[in-house]
């Protein structure tokens, strides 16, 4: 019971519940599509109204920025993390599909005001754009010999759920897993249309490759999950998808 209450305080960190005091205007709202993309944009204090640096942040999860870009099929998906440069923040994206994308960043100013604040961005001369589809009820995914299942726990709008998630290999080796910026794993979560972001950090569970996810899912539909984490010190980022009802 405390590793949960523990789970609730401390990994509902970013949410569509945040309501930001800054906003992102893009230098760029249109780029060519490319394996390396180069985007810059600015932090703007609303109070003040002016730009916010690298010093103005404090860290959170090992980063003073975090940057989620996904296109409008949920297909494309990047979490990066942005630095300052003088005059903007830039960052490298891979973005080799047409489209349109949505851009958020996330964090926290040294005043203890966290922020969740979002931009469009159009990418073009790319691979053809992705439709937009339903997405399902899609609870296990694979990236190379990584498998991740999710729990087939019902899910119910507006309502603190906790799914438990299972790393496992194909090839039935073990699993080593280790923190990705600061946390057993990162999950990021958007509804069918993208526009609202969830982002929480799962806790270990009883065994080394279960994670404890607790979320709240505001509104009813289909979401997208992308869940990251460190499996033999390699980066996996393996798509989901749930119905909340």
């Amino acid at each position: 019971m405390k590793q949960q209450f523990l789970a609730i305080l401390l990994f509902l960190t970013f949410s569509l519940t945040v309501q930001a005091q800054v906003q992102i205007d893009s230098v760029q709202s249109q780029l060519a599509a490319a394996q390396q993309i180069y985007y810059s944009f600015k932090l703007i204090d609303e109070k003040t109204s002016l730009p916010l640096t690298d010093q103005d942040l404090t860290e959170i999860h090992t980063k003073v920025l975090h940057l989620v870009v996904y296109d409008a099929s949920l297909n494309e998906f990047n979490h990066v993390h942005p630095t300052f440069n003088g005059s903007d923040w830039i960052v490298e994206l891979n973005l080799p599909v047409s489209g349109n994308y949505l851009v958020w960043a996330q964090g926290e100013t040294n005043r203890g005001t966290e922020f969740s604040v979002s931009t469009n961005l159009v990418i073009r001369d790319g691979e053809p754009e992705k439709p937009i589809l339903p997405l399902g009820d899609v609870r296990s995914g694979v990236d190379g010999v990584t498998r991740v299942e999710l729990s087939s726990k019902i899910i119910k709008a507006g309502k603190m759920v906790m799914l438990d998630f299972i790393v496992s290999h194909s090839d039935g080796t073990t699993p080593i897993m280790s923190p990705y910026l600061g946390a057993f794993a990162h999950v990021i979560a958007t509804q069918l249309n993208g526009n609202e972001l969830i982002h929480v950090h799962p806790m270990e569970g009883n065994d080394t490759n279960m994670g404890m996810l607790h979320a709240n899912f505001p509104s009813a539909g289909e979401y997208r999950l992308w869940i990251q984490f460190n499996d033999n010190n390699i980066l996996k980022t393996i798509p989901l998808s749930v119905v909340v009802n």
